[in-house]
């Protein structure tokens, strides 16, 4: 599935690596951008009440669901996204869902997408692995596109180049791991270096004007 959107996907081995403090920097740095958080569906809603969507195989959280404290959606719609999604699905509800979520975005907006398993399902202008140090483990939605990611970012104070040496190791570690962009940065003191955010914002904004009617 394709999508005519502009989608940034942001990824991670593991909850607890930094995605939810990587993108809302990228909210506070990037106008205008939508956020969709995408996990399986562990429990289910009863009907569509409340003005959540629900198909077959996945639905879609109700805005109050999304702005309830302590919730990653509650914290991006307070960081400024322009509007936020959270896809739930089974096994075989992801595309539907995806496809459905996609739609509730205005189409002239860029959207982060975080999630792994949604990668293939797009073609997104780039994809961010988020890594904090020490690595344990790379759980197998993350491992399998590993190869498409474009730009990496070490979640960690750069003493005495510990974010190479990580980024070296990752590299030994998984070979299909080449991405084109390495940086550094510890996400909950300081946002992504200037040129990480020049780049995806050139990306973002770019892509969003050539999808725009004439």
């Amino acid at each position: 599935m394709a999508s005519s959107q502009t989608i940034l996907s942001v990824i991670g081995p593991c909850s607890g690596c930094g995605k939810t403090l990587f993108v809302t920097h990228l909210l506070r740095h990037i106008e205008r951008l939508g956020c969709l958080k995408i996990s399986p569906a562990y429990d289910w809603p009863e009907d569509s009440g409340g003005g959540q969507v629900v198909g077959e195989d996945f639905y879609l959280e109700n805005s109050a669901h999304l702005n309830r404290p302590g919730k990653d959606t509650a914290v991006y719609l307070a960081a400024g996204a322009t509007g936020v999604q959270r896809l739930r699905h089974r096994r075989n509800g992801l595309a539907a869902g995806l496809a459905a979520a996609l739609k509730c975005f205005p189409p002239d907006i860029p959207i982060v997408v975080e999630s792994s398993s949604a990668v293939r399902l797009t073609e997104p202008v780039a994809v961010v692995l988020v890594v904090r140090p020490p690595h344990h483990k790379m759980k197998a939605t993350t491992r399998d596109v590993l190869h498409l990611v474009t730009d990496l970012l070490i979640n960690a104070l750069d003493v005495e180049d510990s974010a190479a040496a990580e980024a070296k190791r990752l590299g030994t570690e998984y070979p299909v791991l080449q991405p084109q962009y390495a940086f550094s940065a510890d996400l909950i003191s300081e946002p992504p270096p200037d040129k990480m955010l020049t780049r995806l914002r050139a990306l973002l904004t770019r892509n969003c004007a050539n999808h725009q009617p004439t």
